[in-house]
């Protein structure tokens, strides 16, 4: 210990692994608790070096927090959040150096990007975890992605395609391995993971129906099968003739009706890469979720009672579709399945 030209106190601190640190103080004694501190921090694993970056810290925070404490879904939307969104525009900066003008402007390009609000939420919730983790810790001051806003984004997720926009989609995807696909969740509804659990064995010949009895999660990437959330997705819909003529002329050489290459069931990489094509044919924006809301769209403009909607949608809630109750009558799924093709001016063709 050594006392410095301007009154402190300084002293050396050699660490684990022989790496050499330097504590200061008014006093000796704040010197010896200063190292004391030091060498308590780097037992527990926190790094007190002014040098971390953001991905380091991340990282730590994720191994020690985080990992394997939360469900399969928020396991993948942290490491979704941080890989394709907080690294790229943050991770190389040190973290004493992030201010919150950084992290919003990390969300306006987010939003300018056409990304949902709820993907914004999703980056500012890990941001803040492990800000506030620093802030415990000690190697920030404060949290700053406290007070980002979020970047309003048209409710693209929630707009449905008008009738030239369906018809221009149903042309691009013509001949493409998108086709199948599109056709499912424009003409039945179905969500992306129902369509990916989707078997031969759940479409019924003698009544032309498909039986959603699945549907599977990505965690990691990979797909997960699981039973439906509510009694209401597992739900039998019927298909337009023109899809089963369709599904009839697939070759059935996997058990699954949109299978990968492998005849497995597809990876959400493999999904997202499934539209690619036909995306940058377009011209317009859709996700596989526009395409649903479409066909919820389509229902109501032809009249299909809220209460049938409901259940063709696998809505738990009716809330979800209308506030309006009526009985699901067996006449009304029928009309879904003759009119559902009208709505969108197809051609038999």
């Amino acid at each position: 210990m050594k006392k410095r030209p301007d009154g402190r106190y300084q002293a050396k601190v050699t660490l684990p692994g022989g790496k050499v640190k330097f504590v200061y103080g008014r006093t000796i004694r704040e010197v010896n608790e200063a190292k004391e501190t030091l060498k308590m921090q780097y037992a527990l694993g926190v790094i007190p070096d002014n040098k971390i970056t953001v991905q380091e810290w991340a990282e730590k925070w994720w191994r020690t927090v985080k990992e394997g404490k939360t469900g399969n879904s928020s396991q993948e939307g942290y490491l979704l959040a941080m890989n394709k969104y907080i690294f790229p525009a943050l991770g190389n900066m040190k973290l004493k150096d992030v201010r919150p003008i950084h992290v919003q402007n990390l969300i306006n390009q987010m939003g300018e990007q056409g990304k949902s609000k709820s993907l914004q939420r999703q980056v500012l919730v890990a941001l803040n975890g492990m800000f506030k983790y620093a802030v415990r810790n000690g190697l920030i001051s404060g949290n700053p992605a406290q007070y980002t806003e979020y970047y309003e984004v048209p409710a693209n997720e929630r707009q449905a395609l008008t009738p030239a926009q369906v018809a221009e989609l149903l042309q691009a995807c013509k001949g493409t391995r998108a086709e199948l696909a599109t056709h499912l969740a424009l003409y039945c509804g179905l969500r992306r993971g129902e369509m990916v659990a989707l078997k031969w064995s759940d479409l019924d010949e003698n009544t032309r129906t498909i039986h959603v009895k699945k549907a599977v999660e990505f965690v990691n990437n990979q797909p997960k099968e699981k039973s439906p959330k509510s009694k209401a997705e597992e739900r039998i819909i019927p298909i337009p003739p023109h899809l089963w003529d369709m599904l009839q002329s697939q070759p059935k050489k996997s058990m699954f009706v949109i299978p990968s290459d492998q005849g497995t069931q597809m990876t959400k990489t493999a999904v997202r890469r499934l539209l690619e094509p036909v995306q940058k044919k377009v011209s317009f924006y859709f996700t596989w979720h526009m395409l649903r809301h479409t066909y919820a769209t389509a229902l109501d403009k032809l009249g299909i009672p809220p209460k049938t909607c409901q259940y063709l949608l696998g809505h738990a809630d009716i809330s979800t579709t209308k506030n309006i109750y009526t009985h699901i009558q067996d006449e009304h799924i029928a009309q879904a399945a003759r009119q559902i093709q009208n709505i969108y001016h197809l051609s038999k063709s």
